[in-house]
């Protein structure tokens, strides 16, 4: 069993939800503590009314994580069962940041989001790691895409894998990231609100 899913932010414009066909979407919902994506609330009524499971991440900047991580809380609003939320890490934030960010999200939501960040980046994640954050994980590789297999550190498996930053989704104009999951669609929820 496997998922296929998208991410997505206002850099893909208006998207025509029913037709994408993909089992999740992530949407970006803010970034810092300054920013909301001017397409989220577009997107998450769209991917909700097309029966895709819906995702909300958060972009990190270089604030204090627990201000960061309140901001991302408010402005993702309601958030229904088996919902994911997850902090987007690739900007060069430590795993203390970030630690701090998912346990104070956590505290907040009372379920643990996901991150997505470079875990082969030099930096020690097992502090993440053995707080029971799920990962995310990026690498653009024709032979990882197709073994869905990609070679990561710290984590014993991910839950998602981004394998592509330039593909194609019906409704969705332009290039886009996709996303894998090995999983069945009740075991991916299990990462968001129970």
């Amino acid at each position: 069993m496997s998922l296929q899913g998208c991410d997505v932010s206002h850099w893909q414009g208006t998207i025509s939800w029913s037709k994408a066909g993909v089992d999740f979407a992530i949407a970006k919902c803010s970034e810092g503590t300054y920013y909301n994506d001017p397409m989220y609330a577009q997107n998450k009524s769209g991917i909700r009314k097309a029966g895709i499971l819906l995702g909300s991440y958060h972009f990190a900047g270089h604030g204090d994580p627990i201000v960061e991580a309140d901001f991302f809380v408010r402005s993702v609003g309601d958030i229904q069962q088996g919902e994911l939320l997850a902090l987007d890490a690739e900007s060069g934030q430590s795993p203390t940041w970030c630690k701090m960010f998912l346990d104070r999200v956590t505290s907040n939501v009372g379920f643990k989001p996901l991150i997505y960040c470079p875990a082969n980046n030099g930096m020690d994640w097992s502090p993440v790691v053995k707080g029971n954050y799920g990962l995310w994980y990026a690498r653009y590789n024709w032979y990882y895409a197709i073994t869905k297999n990609p070679p990561i550190k710290y984590w014993p498996f991910y839950a998602i894998f981004q394998y592509s930053d330039g593909g194609v989704v019906n409704g969705i104009k332009g290039g886009v990231d996709l996303d894998y999951a090995k999983c069945n669609l009740e075991t991916l929820k299990k990462y968001g609100k129970n």
